[in-house]
């Protein structure tokens, strides 16, 4: 079996895909069953280390994937997929109709973020999706895996409007996206994603509250990898967001790069007090887009002024 991939119990395959050429940076999950199903792609860039092992399990054609939301880390590849295996559908949130045929419009919204030549050195353009192709979610639907197990998709706003989470009941897995947050290899804490234009707290919290309520015996993120203590990594990501809040609130006459040098600073403070190892901070540390944090909570404060 290929290094990239790690089997978990049930029959579920975590697939490092390799993100910007780093190993440990994204997830892809693949359950094995009568009804088998992939969960995210990552971007167009690490498609080939998606299909080389998928092929190491000697998977040749993957029928299904589904997709949490529609940032391009998550579902740039989704367009390539689906020239390499033609019966291959997604399931996607309702927008994926309109974006995933047509993802001129996605590419020119997040060029505007990271740059069109970021996009491409790092990420790889994406590729429509024929209509035909793709399924779109409903909150609280079922996926069929076995006749006695189902993956259910459960809308889960807060990082982006168009966010799904899926629950498999069988195994208590939750299979997140970018609901939870950041952990990076070697940490045990969940490092806040809250990007613009969608991120809201109150939408976030009541979507963690909703999770609290499941028996989940482990998480599956897309950045990075399978976790067992999920209360007390939903109880740190609503910590760590809370603080994040106040802290970007106390320095509100600060340009968005000077805030964000002062978060990056506040941080590593905060970590190295924590007994972190330089390692494990510089993951965290050097993994994030610390602009886009400061923008996407000062776009949540005004929404909430």
């Amino acid at each position: 079996m290929n290094t990239d991939v790690t089997k978990f119990d049930n029959n579920i395959y975590q697939i490092d895909v390799h993100m910007e050429g780093k190993p440990q940076r994204m997830s892809c999950y693949y359950i094995d069953s009568s009804d088998p199903i992939l969960i995210e792609v990552g971007p167009s860039n690490s498609f080939p280390y998606l299909i080389s092992a998928l092929e190491s399990l000697g998977i040749q054609d993957i029928k299904r994937t589904a997709i949490t939301h529609l940032h391009l880390d998550h579902v740039g590849g989704i367009g390539h997929l689906n020239e390499k295996y033609k019966d291959n559908f997604v399931y996607v949130h309702e927008l994926g109709l309109k974006h995933l045929p047509n993802p001129e419009r996605l590419w020119r919204a997040v060029s505007e973020v990271y740059t069109e030549e970021w996009l491409k050195k790092n990420w790889g353009e994406i590729k429509p999706v024929h209509l035909d192709n793709i399924k779109s979610l409903n909150h609280g639907s079922d996926i069929k895996l076995e006749s006695n197990r189902n993956l259910k998709a459960l809308y889960s706003p807060g990082h982006a409007k168009h966010h799904y989470s899926f629950y498999d009941e069988f195994s208590g897995t939750l299979f997140m996206g970018d609901t939870l947050g950041l952990i990076y290899p070697h940490g045990d804490f969940v490092q806040p994603n809250l990007p613009p234009p969608d991120f809201d707290k109150e939408i976030l919290f009541k979507t963690l509250d909703s999770f609290e309520k499941l028996e989940i015996n482990q998480l599956a993120i897309a950045h990075f990898g399978v976790h067992k203590n999920a209360r007390e990594l939903i109880k740190d990501a609503k910590e760590s967001i809370e603080n994040w809040i106040l802290f970007i609130r106390n320095i509100e006459n600060l340009s968005n790069d000077d805030a964000s040098n002062e978060l990056l600073k506040w941080l590593i403070r905060n970590y190295e007090s924590l007994g972190i190892d330089n390692e494990t901070i510089k993951n965290y540390i050097g993994n994030g887009n610390f602009v886009m944090q400061i923008e996407g909570i000062r776009n949540y404060l005004r929404k909430r002024s």
